[in-house]
C-alpha cells in the first residue's frame, strides 16, 4: 500500500512539472524576436525608379508603445556617408515605412532598427544599387540622420553593433510574460511540495 501510494505522488509531482513546462514551452515561441521577412528596397537590388514607399516588414506585429515610431530607425546612405530622408518613420503591424528619398546614381546602405514584438531592440544592415532609369533629380543629402522634425542628428542612431539581436532594455510586455512565466513555475513548485509533504504524512494508529 505505501509502495503504491509512493507511485501515485511521485506520478503527481511528474505531473505538475510537465504542465508547467508544457504552459512555458507554449508560451515562448510567441515571444521570440521578430526577424526581417521582405523589404522595399530589397538586399542587393538594382533600383531603377521610387516606389511610394520604402519598407522593411518582419514575421509579426511591431511594439510601437509611443505610438510615433519611437525606438525605429530607417536610414539610407550613399557610399560618401550622406544619408537621405526626414526620418519620419510609419509603424504599421508588422512594417514600418519612410518617404523614399535617394541622391545620384550608386551604392546606398540601408540601417534599420526595430522594436520587436517582445521589447528587445533588433537592428541590421544592407546594400542596394540606385540606377534611375529617364530623368531624376538626385536630393540634397546630410552628413547626419534626420529625425521627423527635420533636424539633423535628432534621434539616437541605430545600435552600433548591428546584427545582433540584443536586448537593450526590457519592455513592460516582456516584464509581464515574464512574471507569468515564473508565477507558473513557483506555482509548480509549491504544489509539488504540498504532495509530497501529504505522501509522507504517516496514518494515525487507531
Amino acid at each position: 500500500m505505501r509502495f503504491g501510494r509512493g507511485r501515485r505522488v511521485f506520478a503527481a509531482a511528474i505531473g505538475t512539472i510537465l504542465v508547467c513546462a508544457s504552459v512555458l514551452g507554449f508560451a515562448s515561441p510567441a515571444f521570440a524576436h521578430n526577424f526581417l521577412v521582405s523589404s522595399t528596397p530589397a538586399a542587393g537590388q538594382t533600383l531603377t525608379t521610387l516606389p511610394s514607399r520604402f519598407i522593411i516588414t518582419t514575421n509579426e506585429g511591431l511594439l510601437d508603445l509611443s505610438g510615433h515610431g519611437a525606438g525605429f530607425a530607417f536610414e539610407v546612405e550613399d557610399a560618401q556617408h550622406h544619408f537621405y530622408g526626414d526620418g519620419c518613420v510609419a509603424v504599421d503591424g508588422p512594417s514600418m515605412s519612410i518617404a523614399p528619398s535617394m541622391g545620384a546614381a550608386g551604392t546606398y546602405r540601408v540601417i534599420w532598427q526595430i522594436v520587436s514584438a517582445d521589447g528587445h531592440i533588433v537592428s541590421n544592415q544592407y546594400s542596394f544599387t540606385w540606377a534611375p532609369s529617364g530623368s531624376f533629380t538626385p536630393a540634397v543629402g546630410t552628413a547626419s540622420p534626420r529625425d521627423c522634425g527635420g533636424k539633423s542628428g535628432g534621434t539616437a542612431p541605430p545600435d552600433p553593433n548591428l546584427g545582433s539581436d540584443a536586448a537593450k532594455q526590457p519592455s513592460a510586455n516582456l516584464g509581464l510574460v515574464l512574471g507569468i512565466g515564473g508565477g507558473v513555475v513557483g506555482l509548480g513548485i509549491i504544489l509539488t511540495v504540498v504532495i509530497l509533504l501529504a505522501g509522507r504524512r504517516k496514518k494515525p494508529t487507531p
